[in-house]
């Protein structure tokens, strides 16, 4: 009788042994399995997450500069000087460095203060996992990956000048803001840096003359590259 019980407890025991030997198998595969699905897709996600986040900081920096420039507007003819020669044509588009330095100052000033609002307040959002597959049909799928990014460093502002023809004899010049910013993008177990870079229209005017031979995209006086005007 006691060798028969003595019997049971060995195969009871061994069976025991055998079930916690298969958990801790499929447990590992399963951790390994995950893993590997995590790095296979973490590219993908923080592609994507760098998207979303670019978005996010482009809307975020045209608002700071749209609203100075609703409150007190730019006037083409207070930031660019056009240089003409003795026939009245325009031989160089330039910049006015103090109206220059003003603008400059005031929208970095408005951008840095706004992603300050960003690193303050923790701005945070989510995506499905099943975006990472980019299957339309998985793509609303799986558990929600938090990301969250905050800037890095100060923004880097400046005044750029594009032309355009508009017409025989005429050449549509605009000004833009151009902002760029850094950022650092953070998911569960990955960080990624990505610089976001907007250019903001701020003013505009026609002018009536040749294409300049020279734009001063900079306020310190030194010519860029001869550019033609955009057809």
């Amino acid at each position: 009788m006691f060798v028969l019980r003595r019997r049971r407890f060995a195969t009871s025991s061994y069976r025991l042994q055998n079930f916690v030997f298969l958990f801790l198998i499929g447990l590992l595969g399963l951790i390994i399995l995950s893993v590997s699905i995590e790095r296979s897709m973490e590219p993908a996600l923080l592609v994507i997450a760098a998207e979303k986040a670019e978005q996010y900081a482009k809307v975020a920096i045209a608002d700071a500069v749209t609203k100075r420039i609703a409150q007190q507007g730019v006037d083409f003819r207070q930031i660019a000087v056009l240089d003409k020669d003795e026939r009245g044509n325009i031989r160089a588009i330039n910049y006015n460095f103090k109206e220059y330095s003003r603008i400059i100052g005031e929208t970095t000033a408005r951008v840095q203060t706004r992603l300050k609002e960003f690193e303050q307040d923790g701005i945070n959002f989510h995506i499905p996992l099943g975006v990472a597959t980019h299957s339309t049909f998985l793509s609303s799928w799986g558990p929600q990956i938090p990301v969250s990014f905050i800037p890095i460093g100060a923004a880097k502002t400046k005044l750029e000048t594009k032309l355009q023809q508009a017409g025989i004899n005429m050449v549509l010049a605009t000004v833009y803001l151009s902002i760029e910013v850094n950022l650092e993008i953070v998911i569960p177990f990955s960080i990624e840096e990505k610089t976001v870079t907007t250019q903001i229209p701020i003013t505009e005017s026609l002018i009536v003359g040749k294409v300049p031979e020279y734009l001063y995209n900079n306020a310190d006086g030194r010519p860029d590259v001869p550019l033609k005007a955009e057809n």
